[in-house]
């Protein structure tokens, strides 16, 4: 079988490799739709994964099952980490700190033609039967939305009129704004704010002069946790939804942050319960794979696709697969 692996310092290479046998108490999947993510570009995040195959926002179709809950021809997503459900961790909802979520994965990755789900990725595998394969590949990044909204607070009643600011128009800043569609976003390339105008969405490039109770920064860049703590309002939260790059400190204006009662959370993946939220947004299309998602493309085109998106000219690409 096909797939796509990556070998180091931003490169990657379709590679053919034998296709995985079913694990015991699992499944193994003929691959539809995978994602390609935005974290995937990330060198200095990936390089330490070496060697390492992409893919994790995927749907497929059984194909071989040893679970009767998943039988063969039926369409799923399966994330590609899962909590045990019974440690302390996951009583307290802290899923990605679970040792099995951590320990947890696909094989050999949702970016090949056929990949196998271990049965401790059952506990967050949905079947996505009357979903659209390029729509049920988007469950997990919007199930990275989903709780990056639900850290933010914006359910809580004292945020009911809260103003909501998005920093970072890509494929997640775009999700979080179409979730969220009395916020504003914010973005320094004009095409990223012109596709979000398209969508009906209230976008322009930053301007430090608004402020906002909640401010969602989905780059993870200084410059845009900057003019977020600039532009969050007395009181108001900030949510770091992606992760700095861990070559030095970050600056931060703590003292700017301290005066005004702000509050910095961060927000780092998913669990079980944000899957079915985002699952539920889908079906209900709230979320559609046309409004986030740039380039539909075969396997082959990856590389190149790979490059595109790591240089900004495109917005996102995802391999279809059949």
């Amino acid at each position: 079988m096909k797939l796509a692996r990556y070998t180091g310092k931003g490169n990657l290479l379709i590679a053919d490799e034998p296709v995985p046998c079913l694990p015991e108490g699992g499944l193994l999947v003929k691959t539809e739709a995978c994602g390609l993510c935005s974290g995937e570009l990330m060198d200095w995040y990936m390089d330490h994964k070496v060697p390492h195959v992409f893919g994790h926002e995927v749907a497929g179709i059984v194909v071989e099952s040893d679970d009767d809950r998943y039988p063969v021809g039926c369409r799923v997503f399966p994330h590609h980490h899962a909590p045990c459900l019974s440690c302390q961790e996951c009583r307290r909802g802290l899923y990605v700190h679970c040792i099995q979520w951590k320990a947890s994965k696909l094989v050999p990755g949702g970016m090949a033609e056929f990949f196998a789900v271990g049965k401790e990725n059952l506990n967050d595998t949905i079947r996505a039967d009357h979903l659209r394969p390029r729509d049920a590949a988007l469950i997990e990044p919007l199930a990275c939305v989903a709780k990056s909204i639900r850290s933010a607070g914006v359910a809580s009643t004292d945020n009911q009129h809260a103003k909501q600011a998005v920093i970072g128009l890509g494929t997640m800043g775009l999700m979080h704004m179409l979730v969220l569609p009395d916020a504003r976003g914010y973005d320094l390339k004009a095409g990223r704010v012109e596709w979000a105008r398209n969508l009906g969405l209230d976008a322009s490039h930053s301007d430090a002069a608004t402020t906002a109770d909640i401010v969602i920064v989905c780059p993870g860049n200084a410059d845009a946790l900057a003019l977020a703590t600039r532009m969050v309002a007395p009181g108001g939260t900030i949510v770091l939804f992606a992760p700095m790059p861990p070559t030095g400190p970050t600056r931060l204006d703590l003292n700017g942050l301290y005066f005004k009662d702000a509050r910095l959370v961060s927000s780092y993946s998913c669990g079980p319960t944000d899957t079915a939220a985002a699952t539920e947004l889908i079906r209900a299309g709230t979320i559609r794979a046309e409004q986030v998602v740039s380039d539909f493309i075969r396997l082959d085109e990856l590389p190149k696709a790979y490059q595109a998106m790591k240089a900004g000219e495109i917005l996102k690409a995802m391999v279809m697969f059949s």
